[in-house]
């Protein structure tokens, strides 16, 4: 393996002897490409790496806790999401207990903090890389590189996408005791709840998530997504459904506001008016 050849593709931060300090003035916004690694290891520096900037995202299995089960809440988890993590570029860490498994971000977008009590998620963030050395013990890879000794990074499955970015993995149990239980939330003076308990329509689409026809949820997105910051309630309302996606909803969310407005009522109830004759604004509507 030619460590420092693979770390070309990395934007690559100076950080000072033995320490996990930047040793540049603006830290990691100082990450750059095709950095001499060799030579600043020769000079005594240790190196990080950014991860957005890469397009990795890494997950720090922390064992600085002498009560830390890391690798036993991630398999968890992995039990949970009912999807295995594929093999990937994994170093580990100085302290010689913790690890980096280190993935592409395709399809992240919004990564919390942490996947568990002991498992810290590294992407708007560097991590410290091989050969770096803290106190006399070095980072090392060991795993993720193929035969011709190349980085191998892998794609996080799709659940893992949705459940990084949003946490909405699938509570479909749950979900009708949980999404609209909370106090009503404001999107620029508009009363949410009220909405969906004057809508016949909107009102349809929460209470049967489940089963909720392509046409009949899309009109939905499309009402919701002219409310600014509507998109996590459009996706707490899509979540329920089978073959959720985040990406896929996220997708949908964005284009119809592109149109710039929503379906009409007169249009939503010409195409579902077995729905819409309930509603108390139609004529006729109970």
């Amino acid at each position: 393996m030619d460590l420092y050849k693979n770390l070309k593709n990395f934007a690559v931060v100076a950080c000072v002897s033995n320490s996990k300090i930047p040793a540049t003035k603006h830290g990691l916004n100082d990450a750059r490409f095709n950095v001499d690694v060799e030579g600043l290891i020769k000079k005594g520096y240790n190196i990080a790496v950014g991860c957005a900037k890469s397009g990795v995202i890494a997950f720090d299995l922390d064992y600085h806790n002498p009560d830390s089960k890391a690798a036993e809440e991630l398999l968890a988890l992995q039990e949970e999401l009912n999807c295995p993590l594929p093999d990937t570029l994994t170093q580990s860490s100085a302290t010689g207990n913790g690890y980096h498994l280190i993935f592409s971000d395709k399809g992240i977008i919004e990564p919390k903090g942490k996947l568990t009590k002991n498992v810290d998620i590294r992407y708007n963030a560097y991590i410290m890389f091989a050969p770096s050395i803290i106190n006399g013990r070095r980072y090392e890879i060991i795993n993720g590189i193929n035969n011709n000794g190349n980085f191998v990074i892998a794609e996080l499955p799709e659940p893992w996408v949705n459940y990084i970015n949003k946490g909405l993995y699938n509570r479909q149990a749950k979900y009708k005791n949980e999404c609209f239980s909370a106090p009503p939330k404001k999107y620029k003076n508009i009363n949410i709840n009220a909405m969906f308990k004057n809508c016949a329509f909107l009102a349809h689409c929460r209470d049967n998530a489940v089963t909720l026809s392509e046409p009949e949820w899309f009109s939905m997105v499309s009402v919701l997504a002219t409310i600014e910051d509507s998109d996590e309630l459009i996706h707490e309302l899509s979540q329920p459904y089978e073959k959720y996606s985040f990406l896929e909803t996220q997708k949908k969310i964005d284009n119809a506001r592109k149109f710039g407005r929503g379906h009409s009522c007169t249009f939503i109830s010409g195409c579902f008016p077995h729905i819409c004759c309930k509603c108390q604004f139609m004529k006729g509507g109970k």
